[in-house]
C-alpha cells in the first residue's frame, strides 16, 4: 500500500517550467504535492493527485469527528448513559413486526384491484 506524507514543500516550480513538462510534472503529484509560482511573486498553487485530495480530505473529517467526541462527551459529563441494546428494544421495531407503509392500492376503473 502506497502510504502518502504530507510536509512542508520547499521547492516550487514556476508556471512556464510546468507548461512545458506537464506530463511529468503531473505524474510526481502521485508521491507528492507540487506547488506552481506565478510569476513575479504572484499566488502559488498546490497541485495533489486526486487520491491525495481524498486522503487530505479524509484526514480533515476524522480530525473534526473526533474533536466533535470529546465536545459530546465533555457535554455529557455526569448524565446518566442509556445503553443502545436499551434504546433498540424499545424503539427499533423488528422488520417481520412491521406494518405496511403501502398506501392504498389502486382500483381500477371497475372497482376491482
Amino acid at each position: 500500500m502506497n502510504t502518502l506524507q504530507f510536509k512542508k514543500i520547499e521547492k516550487t516550480i514556476d508556471v512556464s517550467d510546468f507548461r512545458a513538462a506537464m506530463a511529468s510534472h503531473l505524474k510526481k503529484t502521485k508521491t507528492r504535492p507540487l506547488v506552481i509560482s506565478a510569476r513575479r511573486g504572484g499566488d502559488s498553487f498546490v497541485v495533489l493527485s486526486i487520491d491525495a485530495y481524498n486522503k487530505l480530505v479524509e484526514a480533515w473529517e476524522d480530525e473534526r469527528d473526533a474533536r466533535e467526541l470529546v465536545r459530546q462527551r465533555q457535554l455529557q459529563k455526569g448524565k446518566k448513559w442509556v445503553e443502545w441494546e436499551r434504546v433498540k428494544a424499545r424503539y427499533v421495531q423488528d422488520p417481520s413486526k412491521r406494518k405496511s407503509t403501502k398506501g392504498p392500492q389502486k382500483t381500477s376503473d371497475t372497482g376491482h384491484k
